[in-house]
């Protein structure tokens, strides 16, 4: 479980680093796995570069994967943040082309408590594309002084605040693989300078529902998405209970599952 430092770190600037939370060998691990996965989606051609690649549901498809969102150093996580009986809204793999402009969406009505935990599994730097975030930036209020960053903006002029994107203040969360990137969408982050066919892959988790209108977010955001809140029969129907019950709220709410 986290430390009430690591927690207040979170809550106040809205990201978390766990360095080393997974060994070189498991790192490797996933990214033998994550390379199968894309492979197998894309029909075994190759990665061009041209497009970001979005897989979702990701982490279901492999056994080493599969297993991570109730690995104990995973849920301990997620329930430290967002609290008991996480639900699982998204497993997501991603690789990217170049660079990923600010962005860091506000969620409608009151948010419920949760976390997006995300793998990067080569080494990154400020210069190579490693995740640089806003501190802080999550608890704008109505009147947002990032607002101008809020939606991805491609223009190559596009100078918010005067400077250019690359650089507006922020902190760049340089990693290795086995490190742990934790933060919530609202979160402004960007990535500059990174290579065709870097990974980043995440397991996405929301607080379980106490109240109507908690119920009614997560109902609101299901009906928002194609792919989020939409639980794979492999976990519906797995061994595991935490993963059983990570997405059992969803199967009574009758929400779409996914075939994976």
């Amino acid at each position: 479980m986290l430390t009430p430092g690591q927690i207040a770190h979170f809550e106040t600037f809205g990201f978390l680093v766990l360095r080393q939370l997974f060994t070189p060998e498991e790192a490797v691990i996933m990214k033998r796995e994550s390379d199968e996965i894309f492979g197998e989606v894309r029909g075994g051609g190759p990665f061009t570069g041209e497009t970001r690649e979005s897989v979702v549901p990701f982490f279901e498809r492999r056994p080493f994967l599969s297993r991570l969102p109730g690995d104990d150093r995973i849920y301990d996580l997620a329930v430290s943040l967002v609290g008991p009986d996480p639900i699982l809204e998204a497993t997501e793999g991603n690789l990217h082309t170049g660079t990923t402009s600010w962005h860091g969406s506000k969620l409608p009505g009151k948010p419920m408590a949760h976390a997006k935990i995300a793998f990067y599994l080569e080494p990154l730097t400020k210069e190579t594309g490693c995740l640089r975030v806003i501190p802080g930036s999550h608890t704008a209020g109505p009147t947002d002084p990032f607002a101008p960053l809020r939606d991805r903006n491609l223009d190559p002029d596009f100078k918010p605040f005067g400077l250019p994107p690359t650089e507006v203040p922020s902190y760049a969360i340089e990693c290795q693989p086995g490190d742990v990137v934790v933060f919530v969408e609202e979160t402004l982050h960007a990535a500059f300078g990174g290579k065709a066919g870097r990974q980043q892959h995440a397991i996405n988790v929301v607080a379980d529902p106490k109240t109507e209108e908690d119920e009614g977010f997560i109902k609101a955001m299901y009906q928002g998405t194609k792919f989020c809140y939409r639980p794979s029969e492999s976990y519906i129907n797995s061994d595991h209970p935490r993963l059983r019950r990570m997405v059992s709220r969803l199967v009574e709410w009758g929400f779409e599952t996914s075939k994976v």
